[in-house]
């Protein structure tokens, strides 16, 4: 019974383990690029920069006009080469005898295996020897920074321009009063003799307040001494009466 159960599990476990092994060599085919025959000795498309590793064998190799840096690991009985590298590479050509072989990565790379230059030409020898290597990448441009915004609080206040201060009209100053027209008299002298003018003012709220003012005093008076003599007959009478009432 136990026997049973075991068996039963490892069948179920044989396709498992075989789905993983098929996966794996699919994913491996699927990394490398197969290579285009391309005669003579091409080199990298216009508009791609060009590191160069001649010959092909083992080493870092870097660009000294540009940023890319290559590790080539050569196997010398197959024939054939990996590389491995800090950026993104466009295309990588083998050049081997007469020919080439021209991997295209789309997108770009950054490592590949197995790769050769093409057959030999007898096919008795296999692929032909490594000549050189031309690894052909492109520089990204960075995008531009965005420029840094500006917060509310850094925002400069336009200073106001002084208004002009306006200017003040000077009042006209008052024009002095005339004095009334002085009456110039000329006095009378001596034929020769250079009478200067008297000036004479006449006010007639001036006169008329003392002209009443004198008046008034002397009617004053006269009343009171209408009034004495009224009070002495008065007297005399009352006198003369009784010395005739005595009598």
């Amino acid at each position: 019974m136990d026997k049973r159960l075991g068996l039963r599990h490892v069948i179920l476990f044989i396709p498992l383990v075989l789905a993983i092994l098929v996966f794996g060599a699919f994913t491996a085919v699927a990394d490398h690029v197969t290579p285009a025959f391309q005669a003579g000795n091409p080199s990298c498309p216009a508009g791609l920069n060009e590191l160069k590793v001649d010959p092909g064998a083992d080493g870092n190799y870097s660009d000294n006009d540009g940023p890319l840096t290559v590790t080539v690991t050569v196997d010398e009985g197959a024939k054939e080469f990996d590389w491995t590298s800090n950026i993104g590479v466009d295309i990588v050509i083998v050049k081997g005898g007469p020919n080439a072989n021209v991997y295209t990565y789309n997108p770009e790379s950054t490592g590949d295996t197995n790769l050769h230059s093409p057959l030999n030409e007898d096919g008795s020898a296999g692929w032909y020897g490594l000549s050189h290597i031309s690894f052909c990448y492109d520089v990204e441009t960075p995008p531009p920074s965005p420029s840094p915004s500006v917060s509310p609080s850094e925002t400069e206040t336009p200073t106001p321009t002084p208004s002009d201060t306006p200017t003040e009209t000077p009042s006209e100053s008052p024009s002095p009063s005339v004095s009334p027209t002085e009456t110039e008299t000329e006095t009378p002298g001596t034929p020769g003799t250079t009478v200067s003018p008297t000036s004479v003012t006449t006010s007639p709220s001036v006169l008329g307040t003392k002209v009443l003012g004198n008046t008034g005093a002397d009617v004053r008076n006269l009343i009171y001494l209408a009034l004495a003599l009224v009070a002495m007959g008065l007297l005399a009478y009352t006198v003369a009466r009784r010395s005739t009432k005595s009598n």
